[in-house]
């Protein structure tokens, strides 16, 4: 194990005094088995003979990178399904893609490297929540009560009328739940019951007993008339919220319904499935053997997780770049799919649960108000009345409720009537969800018993690691193209400064052409203008001027940088009859433009001033001066 040599190994032994030919023995099986049975460790001989060469060269294997997805049986695949639909539609010897990019991300021929393996960090738990307990005692009960019997700003006997009645009025179920809960406890009523009882020795002393109560115990004698007060309380309750919790539940229904449609009928998303089983198949096995069907949807998470051999390139982000490729228009494919992201929270099982619920809660307050409808028929009756006067005549004449179609019906058993048939509706569209449900499942090939929120989940956090990977691919390439211009500008710039060097130099030879005079002459004024029109004059544009002018070009306005740079030296040399100012360049021009005669006298002699008036007199043919070199050499050449 630890790559010593055997006979190192053998050595140590038998120096330490130990028995060296335990080395021979089978690691696999206990020493005393094999000292009693005298087995040893076979050893593999070695084939006599010279291998060819063939033979003798290593079989190259190639390593492929994996991406781990469940297949789906064939067998399970039914002709309606998007994996028998997709089924051959993408071929990847037909896509747009580098092949060595590809062999270059996901094949590897080389000897794999031992993984290292991650210590992954525990995760910590919190500890169990405790439990609140709640304790009540009698005075904090009574003071809570009375702040909310104060908000509410009404006499108690109306609000035990309208219990009686189930009439919520105004009441939200905020205000119902708190009265409900200081209705008075079998307890409290016993005890408020002697307490009035031993005070009714006259009406006097009753109601002096009455006023000594506290709001709450007042509300609470007034609610211990009312019979089956906390079973009206929760009819008021469901009443109050049965419209807003149904309409969020069919929202939902129609939610899911909306998502089950979509990724059904998208077409994107059925080219996108295709491509993804094409280019996992040719990474699994370069597109030939055992080929996948189809893939499970938690193989979409997968795709953002698995790397290439570079460790830097992601399925995902490689999935992209081929789409760009091919067909760009199903990096989109979220456009057909609106609904699926909210589709994503809604849980079909806990709908289910939630309409099973409110069924029977419909059915509970359907038995509580028949039973009230039914004491106040009989009530009414007696009365020679209708059971809507009944109710209009006990709420002081008011009656807010519509009892056109139900003369004979109570509020709460019309409510209870109306909301049956809402349920019903809603049921059906449960029902029907269910089946549109079941259907995708298995469309995709999924486990029938996968939740809804599973499913549409794994769908929008592919969708979000998708459009992940479409911003990266784009700012890759768009840095990309970024250093390409910088480079190509960089290059177009080299060049422009080599042709603008080598006009110079054939400018200063003096053998250069006109259009290359030219050309010296507009480089050299672009780099040396200091600013506005007029351009300062240097030596090569006196030397390119010079040399237009030996060759019997005009040199005027329309030659720009030349013509400024002769103007300026013919003008000095004539007022003064002297070297111009303006340093060397100015000499030299001057000295090519007042060369007229063998007898013209240059400027002073001195320094490079007297070179470049010696080397335009020899240029005439009358004085000899020193070589021409350097500086020299190219106002000799420009004269």
């Amino acid at each position: 194990k630890m790559g010593l040599p055997m006979g190192a190994v053998q050595n140590a032994l038998l120096r330490d005094g130990k028995d060296p030919t335990i080395m021979d023995l089978d690691p696999e099986k206990s020493v005393e088995f094999q000292r009693n049975s005298g087995g040893k460790k076979k050893k593999k001989g070695k084939k006599k003979g010279k291998k060819t060469k063939v033979e003798k060269e290593k079989k190259l294997k190639v390593r492929r990178k994996k991406l781990f997805w469940n297949p789906i049986d064939e067998g399970k695949i039914k002709k309606h399904s998007i994996w028998y639909k997709v089924k051959g539609a993408v071929d990847m010897g037909k896509l747009k893609y580098d092949a060595s990019e590809f062999d270059s991300l996901f094949t590897d021929t080389s000897n794999p490297a031992d993984k290292k393996k991650k210590v992954g960090a525990g995760d910590s738990s919190s500890g169990p929540k405790q439990k609140k307990s709640t304790q009540v005692i009698d005075g904090k009960r009574g003071m809570n009560g009375g702040i909310i019997l104060a908000r509410l700003k009404m006499e108690y006997s109306v609000i035990a009328n309208m219990v009686d009645n189930m009439d919520s009025g105004k009441f939200d179920a905020t205000q119902l739940r708190a009265l409900q809960e200081f209705l008075p406890t079998d307890e409290e009523h016993q005890g408020l019951d002697s307490y009035i009882k031993s005070a009714s020795t006259s009406e006097e002393k009753k109601k002096e007993a009455m006023d000594d109560l506290c709001a709450c115990e007042k509300y609470m004698v007034a609610m211990m008339v009312v019979s089956e007060s906390a079973s009206k309380f929760d009819c008021m309750l469901f009443q109050s919220q049965f419209e807003c919790s149904l309409k969020e539940i069919v929202d939902e229904i129609i939610k899911l319904s909306n998502a089950c449609k979509e990724v059904r009928t998208s077409s994107r998303l059925q080219k996108l499935m295709a491509v993804i089983l094409t280019l996992g198949n040719h990474i699994n096995t370069g597109g030939t053997g055992n080929l996948a069907s189809g893939f499970s949807l938690d193989a979409l998470l997968k795709l953002d997780e698995a790397k290439a051999f570079d460790k830097k390139t992601s399925v995902l982000q490689y999935l992209v770049k081929l789409l760009k490729q091919n067909d760009e228009s199903l990096i989109q494919f979220k456009e057909e799919l609106p609904t699926v992201a909210e589709a994503g929270s809604v849980m079909l099982d806990s709908l289910s649960a939630d309409m099973k619920q409110m069924k029977e809660e419909v059915e509970k307050v359907k038995k509580t108000a028949e039973k009230e409808g039914n004491r106040l028929r009989r009530e009414a009756k007696e009365k020679n009345i209708s059971v809507a006067e009944l109710i209009a005549e006990k709420a002081d004449g008011s009656n807010n409720n519509d009892q056109t179609d139900y003369k004979d019906k109570t509020p709460m058993e019309v409510f209870s009537l109306n909301a049956e048939v809402e349920m019903n509706k809603a049921l059906t569209k449960t029902d029907d969800v269910k089946d549109s449900y079941g259907e995708v499942l298995e469309y995709f090939g999924e486990d029938e018993k996968m939740p809804s929120n599973e499913f549409f989940g794994t769908i929008n956090k592919f969708i979000a690691n998708f459009y992940a990977a479409v911003e990266f691919v784009d700012k890759m390439e768009a840095q990309k193209l970024k250093e390409e211009k910088r480079a190509a500008a960089l290059q177009a710039k080299h060049e422009k400064k080599l042709a603008a060097k080598k006009a110079r130099e054939e400018a200063m030879a003096g053998g250069a052409s006109e259009k290359s005079a030219m050309a010296a002459s507009d480089a050299l004024s672009a780099d040396f203008t200091e600013g506005g029109d007029r351009p300062k004059p240097t030596l090569a544009a006196a030397a390119a001027a010079a040399s237009l002018k030996r060759r019997g070009s005009k040199v005027d306005a329309k030659n720009g940088f030349i013509a400024a740079a002769v103007a300026a030296t013919k003008k000095k040399a004539e007022e003064e009859n002297g070297p111009p100012l303006g340093g060397i360049a100015a000499m030299a021009a001057s000295a090519a433009a007042r060369k007229k005669s063998v007898n013209d006298i240059g400027p002073p002699a001195g320094g490079i001033a007297a070179v470049a008036a010696a080397a335009a007199r020899k240029n005439s043919g009358s004085v000899e001066g020193p070589p021409a070199g350097g500086i020299a050499a190219m106002a000799a050449a420009a004269a």
